[in-house]
């Protein structure tokens, strides 16, 4: 019998001893969105790579070509979500805790993390992907927070690197779910370097031939001295960086302090920048009560730490996945397809304040995170 692993574990020998481990998401025919099962082994595996003194360091990324994670298996969550209506989403709660675990266990690794963030890497993908000590997109990644298409929110960690974008560059990135090119994931912090689509397996090469030792801190910069002299050699074509050419008129929008005033600039847009055009539509498409959600997110977790971010987020996601908004844009966009939802608010205005204080109102007595970290 053949046994499928959903995320795979290769221990490289290194030539002074010990390896580097290549922990790959195995999921390449759904581009590796993440299930229970992946995230719940995923933990598992940074857990015992995290605590084995043989590993120096870990190499995170996915199966197949056209991209690392595309993000979350947003079908089996609202499956899990009709199966109670009203009550607890068993699984996707179950989901999420592990999730926000190993995310969580990624910022905070003691080792070095390398993360190849090839291809498509959006909503949980680009959760994971940011906590990782030295993250790499390709000339052929493409990046977003899309949430807002399917009546969700920003998670896995997003109100705290959504927070550190420059000037507005986060908020409007998550209201508009807008594509983020790699010029424009090294302009907003979310990604270290840009290196050639192809050449995956010649970096890991040269990554097991440095001088590792038992020292994280010496590990670290020997890997960063590395991969920027790889990205120099290759001189990668980055693109055009939108986020840095539209700064100040992203920044004049979001700075308003009523995001009904924001959205009804974006829906407003009719400006030649086509950049600028995909994101206003992206925004009209989406649900009004997740653009007052986030606003009300970014707001919140301002000075919030990182674990405090991650337990506010586990919350807001175990009552929204319920929301029957969430089931309305998961059909919309990934079952029927007609990317026509009906939501139940046609603006922002009309969304009930009670609503979105109701997300940030924990449904347990404690986290269940607390026995995850």
């Amino acid at each position: 019998m053949q046994v499928e692993y959903t995320v795979c574990l290769e221990r490289h020998p290194l030539p002074a001893g010990g390896y580097l481990a290549q922990l790959t998401l195995n999921a390449p025919a759904r581009m590796n969105a993440l299930t229970l099962e992946m995230v719940t082994l995923l933990r598992r595996l940074l857990v015992e790579l995290r605590d084995d003194t043989e590993a120096v360091a870990v190499f995170l990324d996915g199966a197949g070509s056209r991209g690392f994670c595309v993000g979350a298996d947003a079908l089996r969550m609202r499956a899990s979500a009709l199966a109670n209506p009203g009550g607890a989403a068993v699984e996707a709660e179950a989901f999420f805790a592990q999730e926000y675990a190993a995310a969580y266990l990624i910022h905070t690794f003691p080792k070095p993390v390398i993360c190849w963030g090839n291809g498509i890497v959006m909503g949980a993908g680009l959760g994971l992907m940011v906590g990782a000590s030295h993250r790499i997109v390709t000339d052929a990644s493409r990046l977003a927070m899309p949430e807002i298409s399917i009546g969700l929110f920003p998670n896995v960690g997003a109100s705290w690197f959504l927070g550190q974008m420059p000037g507005r560059c986060g908020l409007f990135s998550a209201l508009t779910g807008v594509e983020l090119s790699a010029a424009d994931a090294l302009y907003a912090g979310l990604a270290d370097y840009c290196l050639t689509d192809s050449s995956k397996n010649q970096v890991l090469r040269k990554l097991l031939l440095l001088e590792w030792c038992d020292d994280p801190t010496w590990n670290a910069q020997c890997l960063t001295e590395c991969l920027t002299d790889i990205e120099a050699e290759q001189g990668a074509e980055l693109g055009t960086a939108s986020l840095k050419d539209c700064r100040g008129w992203i920044d004049e929008l979001c700075s308003q302090a009523v995001v009904g005033n924001i959205s009804n600039k974006l829906r407003e847009y009719r400006g030649a920048d086509r950049w600028l055009s995909n994101a206003a539509q992206g925004h009209a498409r989406g649900a009004a009560s997740t653009a007052k959600l986030i606003f009300r997110q970014l707001e919140v977790s301002r000075n919030l730490s990182l674990l405090e971010i991650f337990r506010m987020e586990l919350v807001m996601s175990a009552n929204r996945v319920r929301d029957p908004e969430f089931a309305e844009g998961v059909r919309a966009r990934l079952i029927d397809r007609d990317r026509d939802p009906r939501w139940c608010y046609r603006s922002i205005d009309e969304v009930p304040e009670l609503e979105i204080e109701a997300m940030f109102k924990s449904p347990w007595s404690k986290s269940p995170l607390d026995e995850l970290i």
